[in-house]
């Protein structure tokens, strides 16, 4: 095989217009677009989100999906297996539990949902304000805070419980009280690492208000940890609500949540083990696709995997 010696005279030199030289070659994206962008590369997090947008398709149209009321007895039909006319079965007094199991959905996210809103708008607000004025307010701000986790929660929410009543309003209530504190602990720290930032001085020096910076400037730079965290509030809200039925403080009846339901299901599992299979795997399969989002978020929306 001959020998080519590569000398410069071989090779021309390709010259590019100025005008290509300012050409952008990659589009410019927010922040969002880009968290956007990275987390559509996870598969298994947009399964997960596709699975949770299933179900809450589930829970408008489902009960309207089978020819039953929520409450409607058949005791002519009582714990029958699934069947061509009973989907998901019957219960012990001729239910259908199809449609028990999505109107139970709606409550159970309806709870989970109003938590994390609560706990967003009860924790953001406290814990920008403790951050952002420092010194002797934040000292008794989280004085305060100290105290209620000195109190063991779920005693204090069992006590309440009791006091109060069960109730839909009762149960959105007690988780507030005791889920908020983490969001505000998390919202301070954030707040307290932006404060150092050039753009937060720089606004103070143009004379913006207290409450235009923590609105404006403080809190949209820290709308990832705070998105990751109430994300992963529903899961643990639907959890609680779940435990706090099991225990025979939930939902009280007629109203049935997924969590009343496996209660109901749990006394005859060994007869019929249906009533607790649906409303159990509804409950494991709801957390496990918001854990899942929740981590793909986490990942998205962390600056330090920024490409």
């Amino acid at each position: 095989m001959a020998h080519i010696e590569l000398t410069p005279d071989l090779f021309e030199r390709e010259v590019a217009p100025e005008e290509a030289a300012e050409v952008i070659t990659r589009p410019s994206l927010t922040y969002w677009q880009d968290a956007w962008r990275r987390f559509r590369q996870n598969k298994l997090a947009l399964v997960a989100l596709g699975v949770l947008g299933l179900i809450t398709l589930m829970a408008i149209v489902g009960p309207y999906m089978r020819p039953y009321s929520f409450s409607y007895q058949d005791l002519d039909h009582t714990a029958e297996p699934p069947n061509r006319d009973h989907w998901f079965g019957t219960d012990e007094l001729g239910r259908d539990n199809f449609v028990r199991l999505w109107m139970g959905a709606r409550i159970s996210l309806f709870i989970g949902v109003m938590a994390a809103l609560l706990d967003m708008l009860v924790g953001v607000t406290y814990g920008g304000i403790s951050a952002y004025f420092g010194g002797w307010v934040d000292d008794i701000m989280q004085r305060f805070i100290e105290i209620l986790y000195a109190i063991p929660m779920l005693l204090l929410m069992i006590l309440l419980m009791v006091v109060i009543g069960p109730g839909l309003s009762t149960m959105i209530l007690v988780m507030v009280i005791g889920g908020w504190v983490g969001m505000a602990r998390l919202v301070r720290g954030q707040v307290f690492q932006l404060k150092a930032q050039e753009f937060v001085l720089a606004a103070r020096v143009l004379g913006a208000s207290p409450w235009r910076m923590i609105i404006r400037h403080l809190l949209p730079n820290a709308m990832g940890p705070i998105v990751i965290s109430a994300t992963m509030t529903i899961p643990a809200a639907i959890f609680f609500e779940a435990f706090m039925s099991f225990i025979g403080l939930g939902i009280p009846m007629p109203l049935a949540s997924w969590g009343t339901l496996a209660n109901t299901g749990y006394e005859y599992i060994h007869l019929y083990p249906w009533l607790l299979i649906f409303p159990g795997s509804a409950i494991a399969i709801t957390m496990l696709a918001f854990n899942i989002v929740g981590d793909a978020l986490r990942d998205a929306l962390d600056p330090r995997l920024r490409q």
